[in-house]
């Protein structure tokens, strides 16, 4: 009967099989196909808020429906007029010729006419009415009728000819003044609509882009977070045997005979080499230390 370990008994016979299993472990999850577009992170598409935000863009430019393809993005548009959100009050003010010399005139009130007429028509009969006055005076005095008389009419008529041209010019420079004083009036409304608009438009697009920009944010961070969770549901299970691996190792290294690394390529054999190391250190080669002998 022979001495020393029967077979089946030396200490790495029984913990080979671990350094086997973790190579298998390993061969098997290497040989996984990767799914690169799930490990890579995505990216996010324009959310609600932006897309709010890019069609009142759009609306203020007058480009029309936004068209997106797949992703979210911009391809195109329909149903644009080219006319942008300023350009009709714009175009109100080339139609009225407010910037013209004569843009008073749509300005001038209907009844501006009316109104000169009946004052002086009023004019008149009150001048007629003085100068039926004038020669009873002139009767009262003796002096109807003579150059004396005549003299006092001709300077009479005169006046009151100055006098209702002053009453005439100064309606019509009343009603000129008020037109133009409208026309100014009327040309600051329209002007300061066009800046008004886009100036509001604009505003409600910040909102609309700050909002927008959150959303992103956010969407774009879910976008990582999920590629970050592919990742780690890759590399998990190698780095669970990786650290069976070093188990191994530190168990193996204090089992003699064993290999220390979990992948070699031979642990028979070079747990034999370790062992014959061992001998050679401590002096017992050809001392039949740890050898094996017949009985």
């Amino acid at each position: 009967m022979r001495q020393g370990f029967q077979q089946g008994t030396v200490p790495q016979g029984w913990i080979n099989p671990y350094g086997q299993g973790l190579a298998s472990l390993a061969t098997q999850q290497l040989g996984r196909p990767l799914d690169i577009g799930a490990l890579t992170p995505g990216v996010a598409g324009p959310g609600a808020f932006t897309q709010a935000q890019q069609q009142l863009t759009s609306d203020m430019g007058g480009l029309g429906d936004i068209q997106r393809d797949a992703t979210g993005q911009i391809s195109g548009f329909t149903g644009g007029t080219g006319i942008a959100s300023f350009q009709p009050y714009l175009q109100s003010i080339q139609d009225k010729k407010l910037l013209d010399p004569t843009g008073y005139e749509a300005y001038m009130s209907p009844y501006q006419q009316d109104v000169i007429d009946t004052t002086l028509a009023e004019f008149d009969k009150q001048a007629q009415i003085g100068k039926l006055g004038l020669g009873k005076s002139a009767s009262q005095a003796g002096a109807f009728g003579g150059a004396r008389h005549g003299i006092a009419q001709s300077e009479y008529q005169l006046g009151s000819d100055a006098n209702r041209a002053a009453v005439q010019a100064q309606l019509l420079q009343g009603g000129f003044g008020q037109a133009q004083t409208l026309q100014q009036q009327g040309l600051q409304n329209l002007t300061g609509m066009a800046s008004l608009v886009p100036q509001l438009q604009s505003g409600l697009g910040q909102q609309f882009g700050a909002m927008g920009g959150m959303g992103n944010q956010y969407a774009q961070a879910l976008q990582n977070q999920q590629a970050a969770s592919n990742q780690m549901a890759l590399n998990l299970p190698m780095q669970r045997i990786s650290q069976a691996s070093n188990i191994f190792g530190t168990t193996a290294g204090r089992v003699p005979g064993a290999p220390t690394q979990p992948f070699a390529g031979n642990p028979y054999l070079q747990g034999i080499g370790t062992f014959a190391g061992l001998q050679g250190l401590l002096g017992a080669r050809g001392a039949g230390l740890g050898g094996f002998s017949d009985q």
